[in-house]
């Protein structure tokens, strides 16, 4: 480790509450430690023992860094090398400081378990605490009370806390997205056409057959149970046909559509760039529930991207009720969601929820004897319309498959029935 200004003369070196430049430890050192001259700044103030703050930042590591991955490439010659920061940057990240402050060569000079020679990375994100209540609210939804169910609201509750607050630098980064006709966001949706009437019975109408079902069509989506229809589109048009999944031989028509009026989405992909509130001190008891909140948001979007297999449907109700959280009970109320394709690396996918994307549903009038069906309620209508003249026809002609693969060695039929793949 580097030099750092600790004064060797000292006997038992300790370090005042400014030199750590973490407010929360500054003022946890100012409320339990006594007053001494600091080695770093010579200042006499509240200190810490340098080898209790060691300790802390030992304990903080031995959570949240691992060594780095070694590889191999190619520069003039095949050159190893190691992924991930020094010691020294992960020490500054834990105090919030610039690595040259005294402090960090401080407690890097008393660290015995780490090296200047290797190369350190993150922690993998583990769910932890919020895994065990996501866990619960996946099965609850699907195995127990799936309506009036508290626990999930109170859970949906904390996870979107503050939502429309998230943001970056800029209104180019924020997670709640305004999406307006001015800015005229090309949005594009198909359907494959295993018959050949069903190509002609799209051109005939493709503002009807090819926008969101009516309700008594509607099947169960990703984010919309049976009977609650939603526009699910994209923002390529190729990317729209691959969500299909089409099969080689299949046909798919897509077409393109407009906004109408003012959306309000929450952007999953944002959650990566976004500025989520000030970070919690790495010294709070509390970091992994707070900063667990924060990357578990970007876990969801993930969880919400996985292809769902056929018959296994059962699957789609987390995220339906997600769906149905952000339409009826979060403030803002949100119009639909984005989220990355697993299809296209490149694009992104969007759904508006029924109450934007569809025409009104009817209401019940209360009559002499009884009830009556009145007709649509009064509404601004869908936001959203078919462009014309923006038919394409897709002949799908090859379809390119992409595998994680690993070997798989021989085995008794019944080692492969007790193994977990």
């Amino acid at each position: 480790m580097r030099k750092d200004n600790v004064k060797d003369g000292e006997g038992a070196k300790v370090v005042c509450y400014r030199c750590v430049h973490d407010p929360y430890l500054g003022r946890q050192i100012q409320r339990e430690e006594a007053s001494s001259t600091c080695s770093l700044c010579s200042s006499i103030r509240k200190c810490i023992p340098l080898s209790k703050l060691v300790s802390k930042v030992t304990e903080i590591l031995g959570t949240h860094i691992c060594e780095g991955e070694h590889g191999r490439r190619w520069s003039d010659g095949l050159v190893d090398y190691q992924e991930g920061e020094s010691i020294e940057y992960w020490v500054s990240e834990i105090f919030g400081c610039d690595n040259i402050e005294p402090v960090v060569g401080a407690v890097c000079r008393g660290l015995t378990s780490y090296s200047d020679d290797i190369q350190y990375s993150r922690q993998p994100f583990r769910l932890d605490d919020i895994g065990h209540q996501w866990c619960e609210f996946q099965e609850g939804m699907k195995h127990g009370v799936r309506f009036f169910n508290e626990s999930a609201k109170t859970f949906l509750d904390w996870l979107f806390k503050d939502l429309d607050k998230y943001s970056a630098s800029s209104d180019e980064h924020a997670v709640v997205r305004l999406l307006t006709p001015e800015d005229d966001p090309a949005i594009y949706r198909a359907r494959t056409c295993m018959a050949s009437g069903s190509v002609s019975e799209i051109a005939a109408d493709p503002a009807r057959n090819l926008g969101a079902p009516p309700k008594e069509r509607a099947g169960e989506g990703r984010m919309n149970p049976v009977g609650v229809p939603a526009f699910y589109g994209a923002f390529e048009r190729k990317t729209c046909v691959a969500e299909l999944r089409p099969p080689v031989g299949s046909k798919v028509v897509s077409g393109r559509f407009r906004l109408t009026r003012t959306v309000k989405v929450l952007d999953f992909g944002r959650f990566e760039s976004a500025d989520l509130g000030p970070a919690p001190s790495f010294f709070d008891s509390k970091y992994n529930s707070k900063a667990g909140r924060r990357d578990f948001l970007k876990f969801l979007h993930d969880e919400i991207t996985v292809p769902v297999l056929p018959g296994s449907e059962r699957d789609y109700l987390t995220t339906q009720v997600i769906a149905e959280y952000l339409a009826t009970h979060c403030t803002p109320r949100i119009d639909g969601v984005i989220f990355k394709s697993v299809q296209e690396s490149a694009g992104s996918n969007i759904v508006l929820f029924s109450h934007v994307a569809c025409a009104a549903t009817s209401t019940v009038g209360r009559i002499r004897n009884g009830y009556m069906i009145l007709g649509p309620k009064r509404s601004d209508g869908p936001c959203i319309e078919y462009v014309s003249d923006s038919l394409v026809y897709h002949s799908i002609s090859k379809v390119k498959y992409e595998t994680d693969d690993e070997r798989l060695s021989e085995a008794s039929r019944e080692q492969f029935e007790n193994a977990d793949f």
